[in-house]
């Protein structure tokens, strides 16, 4: 405020004492003398009385700066640097240069701008799916990183003056360097660039493994230009491979593998569990794979001359030809991947309908597992042992293909529901990069992610094939084999069971076994087909087979039995009667594949 000049005459209602200053009012700039001469006064502002004071240098009393209020020191140099570290153009709306906020946060509404139309046009998931395409997360890195130059000009520019208004202080008093201060700043400013870059290249880094297929030399590597997927039809179906390890080693073996299908037009998805330790498989081609079904993969491994596309695409043509349906792609996740992910997404809930408890499980710490019956939330050990589990009273080979395929339905859902993901981000993606590929085309993510999406649990219809079905058997006692504990499967049944479960898009599937209201096995034809899963003309959809209450889910503190291993006692081959087909049908004519050539 500028001095204001009065003459003695004025001050004369003012006490002479100097604490007039103190107090906030006039100080005369010189002592007062007895003339009449006029004196110069200076209005000394102050806000409390104890603001202290000091000598002018033409001898007079100053007081000190007033202490600023909080909102003077936000809209000083340094508040509005941090209030732009926190949010763009903020400390230069504080400072009333209204341009120059919105200059800055100009970029910041432009891209959420471009953001929020693509998932308004698309969906949200779809929109995110695309940045699976190669390349994209790439380009978002970039983009991510040169944003953090732009927000620290942004803050630069918030904080000018920020020397001068720390020189007014008074020059003994102790502070922070300004530009440390500043320093801290920048430092918020970038962190979340820096660390949205950090995750968006670790997410790249995992999509170009996981989707590296399962013939390259190293993780990632690409051989051209992406070439153009073919476009999706009416019908998507993928062969899940769970497997007990990866890349070259000899032991691969596929374990567990589930063939899901969806069909667009209808809105349904068909799963079905395939038993490993069935042989006698079509090749597609004309010829047969004699052994176990889970050995193909490793075989192809080995003779690239026999198998030249690779061990993916000969399991699934001949998974395809065993049941007359054509399979597009192929997905293989190892076990401790899948025990990993369920853990990252916070665990899994799952209906067990009847008690297990299994003393041989050994994996891991395990010393025997125990599930009780009921709704549980499990861990990704409990959830691995659920889905392994096959030597426990009322389980086997056969019936734990239904857990699996529940257990793929509750990670689905938990994968939609999950807070943990994003706090499991860099973990998750780290477990999804180290064990799990596919040969599926990227572009077709975003069309795929929509699907999942919509996903639909009353519209899901599952097979599960066992022994005595009419489908499989064991080998008789006078049929040898060089396999061991083999199943055989009747062809012409498996591809009726293929027309069931896979009809053309927009027709009702069923599963298998047969339920009471159902047609029989291939008598599905003399009904009408549902034109789509929308339409009102749809028959109501059969439920899942084992179907997943509403809840409560507790969480099972822990599954591990903590029992000594029982005696080993080697069972002998399960067989089946000389007088059981496979087809349940006696006057049927046998298959190629119910009598075995053994291979020496």
């Amino acid at each position: 405020m500028p001095s204001a000049s009065i003459t003695t005459a004025d001050a004369s209602r003012f006490p002479r004492s100097k604490s007039v200053v103190g107090a906030g009012g006039f100080e005369p700039t010189a002592s007062c003398s007895q003339s009449r001469r006029a004196t110069k006064l200076r209005y000394a502002p102050s806000r409390h009385p104890s603001v202290p004071r000091r000598e002018a240098p033409d001898g007079g009393i100053i007081s000190a700066m007033p202490p600023r209020s909080r909102l003077s020191l936000l809209r000083g140099p340094l508040g509005a640097a941090y209030a732009s570290a926190l949010i763009p153009g903020l400390g230069q709306l504080l400072r009333g240069q209204r341009r120059a906020a919105l200059l800055a946060v100009s970029p910041l509404l432009l891209i959420a701008l471009i953001v929020v139309l693509n998932a308004a046009s698309v969906g949200m998931v779809s929109y995110a799916a695309t940045f699976a395409a190669p390349g994209r997360l790439a380009q978002l890195t970039l983009l991510l990183l040169l944003m953090i130059p732009w927000r620290a000009a942004v803050v630069l520019h918030a904080a000018r003056g920020a020397e001068e208004d720390a020189g007014e202080r008074r020059s003994g008093e102790r502070r922070v360097p300004i530009s440390l201060l500043l320093a801290g700043a920048l430092l918020i400013s970038a962190a979340p660039h820096a660390g949205a870059a950090l995750i968006t290249s670790r997410a790249g880094s995992t999509v170009d493994d996981v989707f590296s297929g399962f013939e390259s030399a190293s993780p990632g590597e690409s051989s051209g230009p992406t070439p153009t997927p073919p476009p999706l039809g009416d019908r998507f179906t993928i062969l899940l491979v769970g497997a007990d390890a990866m890349g070259q080693r000899t032991s691969f073996n596929t374990d567990s593998m589930i063939i899901a299908s969806w069909d667009r037009v209808g809105g349904w998805v068909s799963t079905i569990s395939i038993p490993r330790d069935i042989v006698n498989v079509p090749m597609g081609n004309g010829d047969v794979w004699e052994p176990k079904i889970n050995s193909l993969w490793p075989s192809a491994q080995r003779n690239k001359t026999l198998f030249p596309e690779g061990p993916a695409v000969a399991l699934r043509r001949a998974l395809g030809a065993m049941f007359g349906i054509t399979i597009d792609a192929t997905a293989v996740i190892v076990i401790p991947t899948f025990r990993q992910l369920i853990n990252d997404i916070g665990g899994v809930d799952v209906h067990i309908s009847r008690p297990i408890f299994d003393p041989s499980y050994r994996t891991g710490d395990f010393r025997g597992v125990t599930l009780p019956k009921g709704n549980w939330h499990l861990d990704g050990d409990c959830a691995l042992a659920y889905a392994r589990v096959r030597k426990a009273a009322g389980t086997d080979d056969f019936n734990r293909g239904g857990r699996q395929q529940e257990l793929l339905v509750g990670i689905r859902n938990q994968l939609a529901a999950s807070g943990n993901i994003l706090s499991n981000g860099l973990a998750l993606l780290t477990a999804l990069g180290d064990g799990v590929r596919t040969d599926l085309d990227q572009a077709l993510l975003p069309t795929l992610a929509e699907g999942a999406q919509a996903f639909d649990t009353s519209h899901v219809v599952s097979a599960q094939m066992r022994t005595g079905d009419g489908l499989l058997r064991y080998r008789r006692a006078d049929e040898p084999s060089p396999y061991g504990s083999v199943v055989f499967f009747n062809a012409k049944r498996a591809l009726l069971l293929g027309a069931r479960l896979f009809p053309t898009p927009g027709t009702r599937p069923y599963g298998w076994p047969v339920v009471k209201g159902e047609p029989a096995l291939g008598e599905e034809s003399l009904l009408l087909p549902s034109p789509s899963a929308g339409s009102s003309a749809t028959p109501k959809p059969t439920p899942v087979k084992t179907p997943l209450p509403a809840g409560p889910y507790q969480s099972l503190a822990t599954c591990n039995a903590n029992v000594p291993a029982p005696s080993y006692r080697p069972a002998p081959d399960p067989t089946s009667a000389p007088s059981e087909e496979p087809s349940g049908d006696p006057s049927a004519e046998p298959s190629a594949s119910e009598s075995p050539t053994p291979s020496p």
